[in-house]
């Protein structure tokens, strides 16, 4: 096969230069793994393992900075783990969604097709001590600050600041927690 017939593979569009069949398959393996390492902490684990997710977690690309705990069911982008940075001693409960990409649709019209327009990952980070209640969802680009709170099933939009308790949809600060006596 010509360079130029290899150009047009879904191979070279896909890692944006030519690479043999062997590098294709030990990238498929790798990426094999870190979904069945998904898949196994997200569906097969019952509670009292939570322990055991925080494992699974560094193995799917997060970054972690210390120990943190994970509820059941909670969800985050598998493709963009390594956009993901949870610090020290950060609790999030049961049935949170952590999205860490989304589409740039400034130049959407009429006719066009969603998938068209390119994804872009953000980073999310849970700083030291954080919080999050059941059920909340938290969106790209955000950062929730240390020792922040957030409620249950809250949207967190933007930033959260450190020390502060927020809730809502979209999640608003409703109190700044006191300095310890």
């Amino acid at each position: 096969m010509n360079k130029e017939r290899l150009k047009q593979t879904w191979l070279y569009r896909h890692f944006g230069k030519i690479i043999t069949w062997p590098k294709y398959a030990l990238i498929r393996l790798r990426l094999k793994r870190k979904y069945f390492w998904m898949t196994y902490q997200k569906n097969w684990m019952i509670d009292p393992c939570h322990d055991k997710r925080q494992k699974y977690w560094k193995k799917c690309g997060v970054h972690a900075t210390g120990s943190f705990h994970v509820g059941a069911d909670v969800y985050f982008d598998a493709q963009n783990a390594h956009h993901l940075t949870i610090e020290d001693d950060v609790w999030i409960s049961s049935r949170t969604t952590i999205l860490l990409h989304k589409r740039d649709i400034s130049d959407y019209h009429r006719g066009d097709t969603y998938t068209d327009h390119p994804s872009h990952a953000m980073p999310v980070r849970i700083c030291r001590g954080a919080a999050i209640g059941m059920c909340c969802t938290i969106m790209p680009g955000v950062t929730i600050g240390e020792g922040a709170v957030i409620g249950t099933g809250s949207l967190v939009t933007h930033d959260i600041p450190a020390w502060t308790v927020a809730v809502g949809r979209p999640a608003k600060v409703v109190k700044t927690l006191p300095v310890k006596s």
